[in-house]
Parts: structure tokens; C-alpha cells; sequence
């Protein structure tokens, strides 16, 4: 058999039409988990505190968070009261949501807080404007998966 004999493959209209669908579906569902990504940003926040002067205590710390660990769920403020510092706890918050620490330092001292993202950058960061007063730290996250402001 020679070259010339052999059959060459044809495109049949079935053929087509098969690849033409199987690529329409696949760019379908790349755009769906685009689109379920960016929707459904949510950011790891760990808010800190300190103090300075005074006993190393909080009278009160209060932060807000995602109770629901999926995007769109329930949000809590939760508050402790008498907590020893330095204080830190890791949160959960939803793209386009407030993150929030407040801390009043006992007796006379003075407070710090910092918002880190992933625990590494600082995002927002508060001190007391004087003695026993509270250090409050807020954030708006950012609402796109992925992608936070440039600022400290």
C-alpha cells in the first residue's frame, strides 16, 4: 500500500460540531469559576493588641468577624473582657466587609492594635489617644479575590 492509497482522515460535520460544543463547555465553566472566585472573596485577618504602662490587660476587646466560614455568612462581634496582652486572634472576613479591633486597656495604660493579612501584612493599625482610652483598627476588605489595596 502506498501512500497515495491510504485514506486521510476527513472532518465530518459531526466531527465539528462535537469539538466546536466541548470547547464552548470548558470555557463555560472557566468563566463559572472565575466569576465563583471573585465572588466569593474572603480574607484570614489576625487583629493584635498591646499595651504600655498600666497592667499588661485589656478591660475590654472587642472585633468583629464571619461566624459562617462560607462567603455571604452570618458576621459576629464578639468581646472579652479582663483579657491578658499582648492578644491575638485569627479571623475570617468577607470581601467588602468591615474588619474591626477595639481595645481598652485596663488601669491607666494604653493600647495598640495592627490587622495583618495572612498574618504577615499590616493592613490597618490603631493606638490609644490617651490613658485607659481605647486603640481601635479598622479595615474595609477588598471585595476581589486576590487583590488587596497598597497601603500599610
Amino acid at each position: 500500500m502506498t501512500d497515495h492509497d491510504r485514506r486521510k482522515p476527513r472532518l465530518t460535520r459531526g466531527g465539528v460540531l462535537l469539538t466546536v460544543s466541548a470547547l464552548t463547555a470548558c470555557g463555560l465553566m472557566l468563566f463559572g469559576a472565575i466569576q465563583l472566585r471573585d465572588a466569593g472573596a474572603a480574607w484570614s485577618l489576625t487583629y493584635e493588641a498591646t499595651s504600655t504602662g498600666g497592667p499588661p490587660r485589656a478591660a475590654q476587646v472587642r472585633y468583629l468577624h464571619d461566624s459562617d466560614p462560607h462567603p455571604g455568612g452570618d458576621r459576629s462581634a464578639d468581646e472579652t473582657g479582663g483579657t491578658r496582652l499582648p492578644w491575638r486572634r485569627t479571623v475570617v472576613v468577607d470581601g467588602g466587609e468591615e474588619a474591626r479591633v477595639e481595645v481598652t486597656p485596663a488601669g491607666n495604660g494604653t493600647a495598640s492594635c495592627r490587622i495583618l493579612l495572612d498574618g504577615e501584612r499590616q493592613v490597618a493599625s490603631g493606638k490609644s489617644p490617651g490613658p485607659g482610652k481605647p486603640a481601635v483598627c479598622r479595615v474595609t476588605t477588598s471585595d476581589t479575590s486576590g487583590k488587596w489595596p497598597d497601603r500599610p
